[in-house]
């Protein structure tokens, strides 16, 4: 029998979604490992590609082999390696597709490779029999620290040997400067009694280790606290933790609190580390040598080799959906890794998604709950402003009276306020009072935005912007004229009420940089600032205890977008800025801005009745076979000429309704934004109702589709719908 291997060519093409076999030759059977690095003969030249598979069987003819091993340890982990077969089939994205988002670019290029040293450091004791394990093993006992430039000086034919050695754990890998290895880790105590609801919680998480649980907490109910005492647990058995957040504002704060309880040992992983720092971080955690990761929606890739507890904090935001192949959802992969890797996955939130309700109630999840917010806190009242009846009575601020009187209250006490807008710049549109035109971007079907900073029109789909026109382009007029508010216009109009009071602003147009985020969170902690302005970064997670108030400027923006969540998604916006309110000692007030104070997200908000909220909302979605009920897939298509792309999806809509079962295809219809970046954009809706068995033939079609039009996209899941 010959050693052979399946092999992921380093390629994204739709020749080359599957694996392809080589002969392992002699010279590398016993070192070769499945998720390692390989150089291998393809065509007329030679590529790289990621080992999936090792076997024994009879070499098909004319099978090339290997020709060398890449990287002496393995990039994926076994699970990782299923892990991407099992994206590629349900997500829809080539192979190669899904072992490129779970490789990090520095690591599949080697980008900061030189820049790190690796350290081994002998764990506990080991008896054996005189061997070179034993030899290098004794070796590093008696010297503490080595590097693996000296261990290999020393012996040179010890690779193997340390491999084994690290993977049995008793060798830690330790990069310099070193860090506390996941076996030293000083696990502190918990700083703070746990309360009963939360102690509950703790005990039946411990009780059924490696199962899927959804944690429903009130804002400020101590769901933190919880997920500290599960990881500490997790540190004290050897096992590692992952902490996972929808957005790098919510980084600083976090890393602080867990680095008081556990030190060193944790890590930070998210988009602006640099090649090095990502480099590092992953090596660190493949080898064991961190025991804690907080990070970004793709640190869900990191090869821990030791996988005890996985927290999706926030795992209602829209921001854990990926919107790139492979388009994943960072909760299902969560979910699929905790399963496969004996790791208990908490899902934490206020206001949980629909489908992770539903989930909890059909007993797929366990369902834990914390009522009441920690130290015996009220929950913050919440007022509705009704922006009608304000406009009726001739008051045509972007401040009712109410929130204007409610934030000179909270400035004369000296304490401070959070106002919440979810929409950036001056104005959000420039509009011809002569002709009504709107001004719009030439090359995308949106209205450009007004920033008063720098003087300029900018489009927030392809980012390019324009000077500010003194006369319309369409009609020549010189009724140009400012509709809508935007953060910055927020922000003026508070320095205009209140000259002497101290703002700051959030939103992505001034926080550019991963530290930006941090330094406006240490600064608004400090009491640098009385008032910060803000999109929806700043709507959850964020801890100020001497926010009392908290506005929410225009509780509608959302509410009616073409997306079948914006009921859900406004609901759970405004509860999770509401609960900003109130965390510190003095009671939180909440002024809520609407025009729709009767829509059941808002009236139900209004009093933080989520279980109200989500039974009004379970009964649209049946009503309209929408999600939990059914499965979506979007299909969309792009190109220059409209009438192609229309055509495009007819043809496609004819295919998928050959589908047998039950399968509805809505469309073809534009989209809601038919044009970006000079591209027409047309979509299809396929909706499936569960159980109907019909997904093997669905995919098989979708796949078939995606080969015949290349400018066709496939989502399943779909969160972004314009």
């Amino acid at each position: 029998m010959d050693r052979l291997a399946d092999v992921i060519i380093d390629r994204v093409a739709e020749g080359l979604d599957h694996v392809f076999t080589y002969r392992v030759p002699d010279a590398l059977r016993h070192d070769i490992q499945v998720g390692q690095w390989v150089r291998v003969p393809f065509r007329h030249g030679r590529v790289r590609g990621v080992v999936s598979r090792l076997y024994d069987d009879r070499e098909p003819p004319g099978t090339k082999a290997i020709e060398a091993i890449e990287d002496a340890e393995a990039v994926l982990t076994p699970a990782l390696v299923a892990l991407a077969e099992w994206m590629a089939d349900r997500y829809l994205c080539y192979l190669p597709q899904a072992v490129r988002a779970i490789v990090p670019a520095p690591v599949r290029s080697g980008a900061g490779r030189r820049s790190q040293s690796v350290w081994y450091q002998a764990v506990g004791e080991r008896k054996g029999r005189p061997s070179l394990k034993h030899a290098v093993f004794s070796y590093c006992r008696a010297e503490g620290l080595v590097s693996r430039e000296t261990l290999l000086a020393r012996f040179p034919h010890a690779e193997r040997a340390i491999r084994s050695l690290v993977a049995e754990g008793a060798l830690a890998v330790v990069m310099s400067p070193p860090v506390a290895v996941a076996a030293e880790i000083p696990v502190k105590p918990p700083e703070l009694t746990l309360t009963a609801e939360q102690q509950r919680a703790c005990d039946a998480m411990l009780a059924v280790p490696g199962r899927s649980w959804l944690l429903e907490g009130v804002t400020g109910s101590g769901k933190t606290e919880v997920y500290l005492t599960l990881i500490q647990h997790a540190l004290e058995t050897g096992r590692q933790a992952l902490v996972l957040l929808p957005e790098i504002a919510l980084t600083p704060q976090t890393v602080t609190r867990f680095r008081h309880r556990f030190g060193s040992a944790v890590a930070v992983w998210h988009s602006g580390l640099t090649a090095t720092e990502r480099r590092r971080t992953w090596d660190l955690v493949r080898r064991g040598g961190i025991g804690v990761v907080v990070g970004a929606r793709s640190a869900v890739f990191l090869p821990f080799p030791a996988l005890g507890v996985i927290v999706v904090d926030e795992e209602h935001e829209p921001t854990y959906k990926q919107e790139e192949h492979p388009r994943y959802h960072t909760r299902d992969v969560a979910l699929w890794r905790g399963a496969r890797e004996g790791a208990t996955v908490v899902l934490g939130s206020a206001t949980p998604s629909v489908e992770a309700r539903y989930a909890a109630e059909q007993g797929i999840l366990g369902h834990l709950r914390l009522t009441q917010r920690v130290w015996g806190k009220a929950m913050p009242t919440v007022e509705l402003v009704d922006m009608r009846e304000e406009l009726k009575a001739g008051h045509r601020s972007i401040f009712s009276r109410r929130l204007i009187e409610a934030m000179t209250h909270t400035l004369e006490r000296g304490e401070q306020a959070i106002l919440f807008l979810n929409r950036r710049g001056y104005s959000t549109f420039v509009l011809c009072r002569s002709c009504g035109q709107a001004l719009e971007c030439p090359d995308c079907a949106v209205s450009l935005t007004y920033h008063q900073e720098g003087e300029r029109l900018m489009c927030h789909y392809c980012l390019k912007t324009f000077p500010v026109p003194t006369r319309c382009p369409q009609c020549q007029s010189e009724k140009i004229r400012y509709f809508g508010a935007g953060t910055e216009r927020v922000v003026s109009e508070v320095s205009r009420l209140f000259p002497r009071t101290r703002v700051l602003r959030a939103d992505r147009d001034v926080l550019t940089r991963p530290e930006d985020y941090s330094t406006l969170y240490q600064r608004f902690y400090r009491g640098e600032a009385d008032i910060l302005v803000g999109t929806q970064m700043i709507a959850k997670g964020m801890d100020f205890p001497r926010v009392s108030l908290v506005g929410i400027v225009a509780a509608d923006t959302a509410l009616h977008l073409p997306d079948y969540r914006s009921a859900e998604r406004t609901f759970q916006l405004l509860v999770q800025a509401a609960g900003r309110s109130g965390r510190g000692t003095a009671p939180g007030q909440v002024v809520v801005q609407t025009y729709n104070p009767v829509h059941y997200a808002i009236a139900r908000a209004e009093h933080h009745d989520y279980n109200g909220f989500y039974q009004e909302e379970l009964r649209y979605r049946q009503e309209t076979s929408y999600p939990p009920y059914t499965q979506l897939w979007l299909l969309l298509f792009r190109g220059i000429d409209e009438s192609v792309v229309r055509d495009q999806a007819g043809e496609a809509k004819a295919v998928l309704e050959t589908v047998r079962g039950a399968v509805d295809v809505l469309g073809p219809a534009p989209a809601p934004l038919v044009r970006v970046r000079g591209e027409y954009r047309y979509q299809l809706l396929i909706k499936v109702r569960p159980l109907s068995g019909v997904e093997r033939e669905l995919t098989a079609t979708l796949k078939q589709l995606r080969g015949a039009f290349p400018n066709l996209s496939v989502t399943r899941d779909p969160y972004f719908f314009m």
